[in-house]
């Protein structure tokens, strides 16, 4: 596990964060907007998450919170050659939108309460429900919970994704690692004592103090895009989009936007969208990430690694050095990736 001690570009990345429209993510529900406030570590070899906050020398360590959790599924049956494993990318992340009752477009019939995205299609959230309402959880993921069972997002006792959603702000450092010791006691300690209706009934009380935002719109600028099952290419077309066709958005995100239009609900690249009408806040020439790739403290593959940067993402280049590197600026963060490992494409326009 790392927790090292990042400097401070809080300041700048909270100044993007309200002042510019590509990382607008339901601000006003946040009760922390210090996106260096705390540093969440997913342990996947025992099930849990656990939020630490800064000691007195700036140090990672101390225990805000620690929840009991379902990662993605890395089990096959080897009789099924079609069976697939669905696990969580580890590596160190950056979290990013939310939304407050979900649907999983991918799936159907499955929603959940509290998203908070990690990365992609990859979220925190809730126990499973069967439509948008607190009468529907399902039995089977409750019993479930501490296994890993799903199909690569991270469940959570309803009370606990709420906390994330309110507290994980976006570009909070998420680890996600399967080094951790054995902890057996601490999972076993995590699982609730309630039984199924018990836990129902007790998760029905679980309410928000104000009603959820409204959502905000967004419109179409490229003919023909595409919205999706989930956040890639690869998902299945839910439906062919035209310029000035007006979405709305449910969940933010860097690279792919979840929106609904009209009956439709899916995902839609951001390169594509504007979330100011008949403004084009996106270019065909921005500079992405070919691959998702480490961002580095020095242009160097030897030196330290501070997170993950998405496939596809937009990033602002500050310089480019003669040996093959680009310096830039993602999330909160400054540092380094091959230059190689750059392109361009259909994308926020950075100034």
């Amino acid at each position: 596990m790392r927790r090292m001690l990042r400097a401070g570009l809080a300041a700048l990345f909270l100044a993007v964060l309200f002042l510019s429209p590509q990382t607008a993510y339901a601000r006003d529900e946040l009760k922390n907007d210090d996106p260096d406030k705390y540093y969440i570590l997913l342990d996947l070899k025992n099930q849990i998450v656990t939020v630490f906050e800064r000691d007195e020398n700036g140090e990672y360590t101390k225990v805000v919170r620690r929840f009991l959790c379902s990662s993605g599924r890395t089990d096959v049956d080897d009789a099924d050659p079609e069976d697939e494993a669905t696990p969580t990318p580890r590596g160190i992340w950056k979290i990013g939108g939310r939304e407050r009752f979900g649907k999983f477009a991918n799936f159907g019939g499955e929603y959940a309460r509290y998203w908070v995205q990690i990365v992609g299609s990859i979220y925190f959230h809730s126990l499973l429900f069967g439509d948008r309402t607190v009468d529907s959880l399902k039995r089977s993921p409750f019993y479930d919970l501490g296994e890993k069972v799903s199909h690569g997002c991270v469940r959570l006792y309803v009370e606990d994704a709420k906390w994330l959603y309110y507290y994980a702000c976006p570009g909070t450092t998420v680890e996600i690692s399967n080094s951790e010791r054995s902890n057996r006691a601490l999972h076993k300690a995590l699982e609730t004592k309630l039984s199924f209706a018990e836990y129902n009934a007790f998760q029905k009380t679980i309410t928000d103090n104000a009603p959820e935002l409204p959502n905000r719109s967004a419109w179409v600028m490229v003919e023909g895009a595409r919205l999706r099952k989930g956040s890639g290419a690869s998902f299945d077309t839910v439906c062919r989009l035209n310029v000035g066709d007006e979405l709305e958005v449910l969940l933010e995100s860097e690279v792919w936007v979840k929106a609904r239009f009209g009956k439709y609900e899916g995902y839609v690249l951001r390169g594509y969208i504007s979330y100011t009408e008949g403004v084009m806040e996106t270019s065909e020439t921005a500079t992405l990430l070919k691959t998702t790739e480490w961002l580095y403290v020095e242009p160097s593959k030897d030196s330290t690694q501070i997170c993950k940067v998405p496939s596809r993402v937009s990033v602002k280049v500050l310089e480019q050095t003669e040996d093959g590197w680009t310096k830039l600026e993602y999330q909160n963060e400054v540092g380094y990736i091959p230059t190689s490992r750059l392109t361009t494409g259909w994308g926020l326009i950075m100034d």
